[in-house]
């Protein structure tokens, strides 16, 4: 597995340590993508959590599973006002 960073500028080479800053409630970023998503679901004994986009959309939003190996950093859950 890759190395990735969560925003402590830790690196995290394990799904173990990964395991450490998921939490359901916790934004994360998934690697190649500039979007926040929320952690609604997670099974470390298996490595996926299940995910949705941040800030939530009630009209429509997509839960979908995402492996570990995929969590890129920590994010904060955070809504920009416009």
């Amino acid at each position: 597995m890759h190395s990735t960073k969560n925003k402590f500028n830790k690196n995290i080479e394990t799904s173990n340590e990964i395991k450490q800053y998921i939490h359901i409630g916790k934004c994360i970023k998934i690697i190649n993508s500039k979007k926040n998503y929320q952690v609604i679901g997670f099974n470390p004994n298996m490595n996926i959590c299940w995910v949705r986009e941040w800030p939530l959309n009630f009209y429509k939003y997509q839960t979908f599973e995402l492996p570990l190996s995929k969590v890129s950093v920590s994010s904060s859950c955070e809504i920009e006002s416009k």
